[in-house]
């Protein structure tokens, strides 16, 4: 039953909100050669509030921002010291006011692998190192420039580094990652965001900026429970633009501080519930939400 507890971390905050998409699909915990988890939570977050660049900001035509989404989660050891992880998200969020259409389907599929490089021990602490690579893809054409969107729509490489430290019950896990994210392809482009060299009146490529994500996370883990603490940053690393005229776009620069706490609970072997809270702290170009999550975990 442990080796299933560290399932519930990451995909807790895996946040899907009509901005955004924050990162952080790995943890610091191995699964185990040949061993395999499935999990399934839902999650429900809402904001009326919002950054348009770093000012926060109400929007009466738009209202409260809702957004629902289902996530499967699965993981299998292909060694001692390396994971496969798949994600895929159904999303649907839509607006209590404006004339925005309610978005609904699936989002991106992401893999990545995850290898434990160096793992030390001193008596009953432990600290390991690790490194992660993951890739998404949208699985869906869906819109990518309203405020109701369920994603960025890009193709993005996730690499990672982390330091996990245990003693006993306790752990803290740190993590720097940088995502890389491709272009994606518009009907429309907007003549405030459009290069000089494009033309208005057809389809036209335009970069999703990247990012830099720090998070730290620290908790208790036993046979028993499992409950964490977390904070996370995320930073645009290259060039983008502020929301103009109140409509969000793909430039968007894209930066927020989260922070928020998980809990798992066995309940028979191999089965357990998790559930989850986080909260946006401040952010540019991205909606102040809020976050509800509840799942249950299999172990295969």
């Amino acid at each position: 039953m442990r080796r299933i507890v560290p399932i519930a971390i990451f995909l807790l905050t895996l946040f899907v909100d009509p901005f955004v998409r924050a990162q952080g699909l790995v943890d610091g915990f191995m699964r185990g050669q040949r061993k395999a988890s499935l999990a399934l939570t839902y999650s429900q977050e809402s904001f009326d509030r919002y950054y348009v660049g770093t000012r926060e900001i109400r929007d009466p035509n738009l209202g409260t921002v809702s957004t629902q989404s289902l996530n499967l989660y699965a993981t299998y050891g292909l060694g001692y010291d390396l994971d496969l992880i798949v994600n895929a998200p159904y999303v649907r969020t839509e607006a209590s006011a404006g004339y925005w259409p309610k978005q609904e389907g699936f989002q991106d599929l992401t893999a990545a692998l995850r290898w434990e490089a160096y793992d030390y021990k001193f008596g009953k602490t432990r600290l390991s190192w690790l490194f992660a690579l993951g890739y998404s893809l949208p699985l869906q054409n869906y819109v990518i420039d309203a405020p109701v969107t369920i994603g960025h729509g890009s193709r993005n490489l996730d690499g990672r580094t982390m330091l996990h430290f245990k003693a006993g019950a306790f752990f803290l896990t740190g993590q720097y990652g940088y995502i890389r994210r491709g272009a994606v392809s518009l009907d429309r482009v907007a003549n405030y965001y459009q290069p000089d060299n494009l033309n208005p009146n057809s389809g036209s490529k335009v970069n999703v900026p990247d990012v830099t994500d720090i998070v730290v996370r620290s908790g208790f883990s036993t046979k028993y429970f499992y409950v964490d603490g977390w904070w996370q940053q995320q930073s645009p690393y290259s060039k983008g633009t502020d929301i103009a005229p109140g409509i969000p776009y793909p430039t968007n620069a894209v930066g927020f501080t989260r922070a928020g706490a998980s809990l798992y609970m066995p309940l028979i072997r191999k089965f357990g519930l998790t559930g989850a809270y986080s909260t946006t702290l401040d952010g540019r170009n991205v909606g102040k939400s809020t976050r509800l999550s509840g799942g249950f975990i299999i172990g295969l």
